[in-house]
């Protein structure tokens, strides 16, 4: 089979990464982010793998995206997260295939919530974050410069459930000319989500998302859904899995994702 490439590969990665509103992520499987922060001297690792399918025009891409986020407790309402992504494109057009596969940009952000006690009522809290261009840009793996973001969070919580609103923002200048001509600079999304513990340990999860298209030759809004189930398998040890589906053409079809977690 032929490796000639199909499309750009820059183009997938950008269309998987900023479809799924990368700078958030909150409780695993959900793209937004809530309040919680971790507590003063107090550590989070989180390893998840999804997996994106896409078929565009006869054209399909599929990405399996495995990564491991690592949040620390700075002080009780300040947290330090850093999250580091494995991609692994596979892209079809009728009998020609391309493959790439490689480290991802690493994201370092801080979460502060500056109003609200932990796990009581109406909270806020602000989130800046800044990629690294870690990723190989000539694969399609990476930016190939530094992009920056920056999330609002609101969460409304009680014993059994909680509600989290996001508005971000992405400013990004990428690295390729090609890119800079073809992905607009500035990118906002918002979601909402909410979590339910619908029986002892067992928590339901759902979302909804958009974004602005990053494609400056579209203003159609990329839009989702998405629903999973979180497990406390332990007090330290939470299991979950997810599906996201694509509410219009530009997102990405579906998604399947799942996590361990550990806190300690």
């Amino acid at each position: 089979m032929s490796n000639k490439r199909t499309l750009p590969f820059t183009a997938v990665f950008c269309s998987i990464l900023l479809f799924s509103a990368a700078p958030a992520f909150g409780a695993h499987p959900l793209f937004s982010d809530d309040t919680l922060t971790q507590g003063k001297g107090k550590t989070q690792i989180e390893a998840a793998y999804q997996y994106n399918h896409d078929n565009d025009s006869g054209v399909k891409t599929q990405t399996s995206q495995p990564h491991v986020q690592l949040t620390y407790g700075i002080l009780d309402p300040l947290d330090a997260i850093v999250t580091v992504p494995y991609l692994l494109v596979r892209q079809t057009q009728g009998g020609t295939e391309a493959n790439e596969n490689g480290i991802g940009d690493v994201t370092l952000a801080l979460k502060w919530r500056f109003y609200g006690e932990k796990e009581k009522g109406l909270q806020f809290a602000i989130k800046p974050s800044v990629t690294f261009p870690t990723g190989d840009e000539d694969k399609g793996l990476g930016y190939g410069r530094e992009a920056y973001g920056i999330t609002f969070i609101s969460t409304f919580e009680r014993e059994e459930w909680c509600v989290s609103a996001n508005l971000g923002y992405l400013y990004n200048e990428y690295g390729l000319q090609s890119n800079r001509d073809a992905y607009r600079k500035d990118i906002w999304s918002a979601g909402l989500s909410g979590q339910y513990e619908f029986v002892e340990k067992l928590w339901l999860v759902g979302e909804v998302g958009v974004l602005r298209n990053p494609n400056v030759t579209s203003d159609t809004l990329p839009a989702f859904i998405n629903a999973g189930v979180i497990y406390e398998l332990t007090k330290s040890i939470d299991l979950d899995i997810g599906y996201r589906y694509g509410l219009t053409k530009p997102a990405v079809d579906y998604s399947i994702s799942g996590a361990v977690t550990i806190r300690f």
